[in-house]
């Protein structure tokens, strides 16, 4: 499948720079900085304040999901956290175990794919506008856990190598450039302020 590449995704933000960069809403950085600073110093299993906010800024009170999913979210990305390499796969499997309202087993790839970035911000996040960004093909259809899983770590795959090559695009710097004259006490790294980026072009797409 050919999903847009790093000289596509880099063209769309250059040119649309401005309006991606303006269109960031400040209270993004605002709650990732206090869910990556209290994640350090906290067991997120009873810190309810962090479980609040996570749920809020990374959309996982999702009204289809159990309170039993979410505690079971929330002891995986504890136990995940001295991990030097999370293992998505075996995060993802861990949650389909866990049935939805309905009693259906559901595939929460974005959902894992925040915890791992929490674990290591080195690790992109990935939501449905980063998707659209990248133009990747949909899971929906595909009828088992192993067909949708290996068209999501592909596309998984895809995403962190485009960014990989993206920041060290020298073209792209002045976006990094204006990012810091719009947010100058953002403190955020180059990786984050690219997957916002990203992740607003895709939103702009849409």
């Amino acid at each position: 499948m050919k999903y847009r590449t790093a000289a596509d995704i880099k063209d769309l933000l250059l040119d649309d720079q401005e309006t991606i960069i303006n269109n960031i809403d400040p209270e993004k950085i605002d709650v990732y900085h206090f869910l990556h600073d209290r994640f350090k110093k906290t067991d997120v299993t009873k810190d309810l304040v962090f479980q609040f906010n996570f749920r809020y800024f990374y959309k996982l009170d999702n009204p289809s999901l159990t309170e039993e999913f979410q505690d079971r979210f929330f002891e995986i990305m504890e136990n995940q956290r001295n991990e030097k390499r999370p293992n998505i796969v075996r995060v993802v499997t861990d949650l389909y175990e866990v049935k939805n309202h309905k009693g259906n087993p559901t595939m929460q790839f974005p959902l894992a794919t925040a915890m791992l970035h929490t674990l290591n911000g080195y690790f992109p996040t990935y939501d449905s506008d980063v998707a659209k960004a990248f133009d990747f093909s949909s899971t929906y259809h595909l009828n088992s856990f192993y067909k949708k899983m290996k068209r999501y770590i592909n596309q998984y795959r895809h995403t962190f190598d485009t960014y990989s090559e993206l920041l060290d695009e020298e073209s792209l710097q002045v976006m990094f450039d204006n990012f810091d004259k719009r947010f100058p006490k953002s403190s955020l790294s180059k990786v984050k302020k690219l997957d916002l980026m990203v992740s607003e072009l895709g939103r702009h797409l849409s």
